[in-house]
């Protein structure tokens, strides 16, 4: 329950996140040329990346964090960094992946923002994870 929760809350900071950057003001807009609205971008970013997040993230995150259990080290900066590289090959992986699967076609100039992008979810979702098990720990929100 924990996980799906953290899903829905990465899902919704990322699609903020991409539709705030990809934004262009009115007074920069070209005559004649549509650009999608701020809520339109979020939608798009919600309805691509929502699935991902939920068949690929989530198996994920437990593969990965029963890795990070798995690291002999008391150190949790050690822990964090391992989490943060493992989270950000796997977003990655996802993401080169994703394009593949969509279109079956391999164009390189294409895949490596989508990898970019599987990474940066992946670690908005690493830290969103740290957050409420932080919160979890704190205030025994979930069980």
């Amino acid at each position: 329950m924990k996980r799906i929760l953290i899903a829905f809350l990465s899902i919704v900071l990322f699609a903020t996140l991409l539709a705030w950057v990809s934004y262009t003001p009115r007074f920069q807009r070209e005559p004649n040329v549509y650009y999608f609205g701020f809520l339109e971008t979020s939608f798009f970013v919600v309805l691509y990346a929502g699935p991902v997040y939920f068949l690929a993230g989530i198996p994920a995150s437990i593969f990965i964090d029963k890795l990070i259990g798995k690291t002999k080290s008391n150190s949790r900066w050690k822990r964090y960094f391992v989490g943060l590289g493992l989270y950000s090959l796997v977003g990655a992986f996802v993401g080169f992946i994703f394009p593949i699967l969509l279109t079956e076609n391999i164009d390189w100039r294409g895949i490596i923002p989508y990898s970019l992008y599987g990474s940066l979810a992946a670690n908005f979702y690493y830290h969103v994870l740290l957050l409420v098990s932080k919160i979890n720990n704190k205030y025994l929100i979930f069980n």
